[in-house]
């Protein structure tokens, strides 16, 4: 039986009877054509291939999540291998292999969802082709608990909104700090320490912007050492400024203004 095949029968067996009596919900089929769009539209050509984004985000209001998380990892994995196999005949390459993340969201509307893709060659991704049967079940030897086949990742989550302090409470000393001087969140600082930082608008991002023009992913900001930090654009619908200039890998220094969307951002050592 082909991927695409059992990908089809998969999905029938197992949501069939739980969206009959509720065909207003998202069906999981949407999910997939949705994926296979937004591999197409993010592809990059280099100079002897086609690469797409192997990280896929899919946030759903939660009376479509619910559902659909219900299902576990075994449904993340044939969406991955469906993408898989949709490049492979179209002649695209990975930099993994792919990883599908569903995140429950209310500001996306019921029946609605929003995705988001990524390039990350740094990932581990283990479909667990050996534990799994042809129907995509674990057999009796397989482990019962799958929630580490992409590494370091949970791919169902609910959102929960953090709130950032003016200052770093948690006891560690941070150098340097990241201040926002225009925009709504104006006067917010947040330390910058080894780990990366992420912006945007969604609630797990690292620092929440309330800025209606910035994407929910929208940048991130990654120690580079002596040479200061680097910027990377996550493919924001408005970009990413460096002291005027549109930006999508970037060496920043402290002193230089960060835009995105409405929020002007400067990097500012301690006092």
């Amino acid at each position: 039986m082909s991927l695409l095949a059992r990908f089809e029968g998969m999905a029938e067996f197992l949501f069939t009877e739980a969206f009959k009596k509720g065909a207003t919900r998202l069906q999981p089929v949407e999910i997939a054509k949705e994926l296979v769009k937004a591999m197409l539209k993010n592809k990059q050509v280099s100079i002897s291939q086609v690469y797409v984004p192997n990280i896929y985000r899919v946030y759903l209001h939660s009376s479509d999540w619910g559902p659909i998380a219900s299902f576990g990892d075994a449904f993340l994995i044939e969406l991955s291998k469906y993408l898989f196999a949709e490049a492979e005949r179209n002649g695209y390459t990975f930099l993994t292999k792919p990883a599908v993340e569903l995140h429950a969201d209310e500001t996306v509307n019921p029946r609605q969802m929003v995705i988001e893709t990524d390039f990350d060659d740094s990932i581990v991704v283990d479909w667990g082709d050996d534990e799994l049967n042809d129907q995509g079940v674990e057999t009796e030897d397989a482990p019962s608990n799958r929630s580490n086949w992409r590494e370091s990742t949970t791919i169902f989550r609910e959102s929960v909104k953090t709130n950032f302090p003016a200052g770093d409470k948690s006891g560690r000393n941070s150098e340097f700090f990241l201040e926002i001087i225009e925009g709504p969140d104006i006067g917010q600082k947040f330390p910058l320490q080894e780990a990366d930082l992420y912006i945007g608008r969604h609630g797990q991002c690292d620092l929440v912007l309330h800025d209606p023009e910035v994407s929910r992913r929208h940048l991130k900001i990654a120690s580079g050492g002596e040479n200061g930090w680097w910027l990377d654009d996550l493919g924001s619908t408005n970009g990413s400024f460096v002291n005027g200039q549109r930006i999508t890998h970037h060496t920043t220094a402290p002193g230089d203004r960060i835009k995105i969307g409405q929020s002007v951002l400067v990097i500012q050592r301690a006092p």
